[in-house]
């Protein structure tokens, strides 16, 4: 098993007439399964940066992503994952994290700069 940091916390921006891609603002811990095709095995949310889009939805620290658009962890594709990831400002992530307790929240946070 790979365990690695993912830091979702840089604004890219092509230039002042294209999309603007925005990030979700967190810092995890991702462990991943597999060397060719790995997959997200879990993925605990170790940090949120301030103003984000993952503030701003409420999502706090300790708490795991356990679907990214549907694509459930264990067993999402990191390649996919990644890519469903990316959104432009504008656009809905759809989420369902859960609580050290256990309990499910399901979240569409929209995703703007900040």
């Amino acid at each position: 098993m790979f365990k690695f940091i993912i830091i979702l916390i840089t604004i890219i921006s092509f230039n002042a007439l294209a999309a603007e891609e925005v990030k979700l603002g967190v810092v995890g811990n991702v462990g991943a399964d597999g060397f060719f095709s790995p997959k997200v095995t879990s993925f605990v949310i170790e940090k949120v940066e301030p103003n984000s889009p993952a503030e701003k939805a409420g999502i706090v620290a300790g708490q795991k992503i356990i679907s990214i658009e549907n694509c459930k962890i264990p067993g999402c594709p990191a390649s996919e994952a990644k890519e469903l990831m990316r959104k432009e400002s504008g656009e809905i992530l759809q989420l369902l994290l859960e609580n050290e307790d256990g309990s499910q929240i399901p979240l569409k946070i929209p995703m703007n700069a900040w």
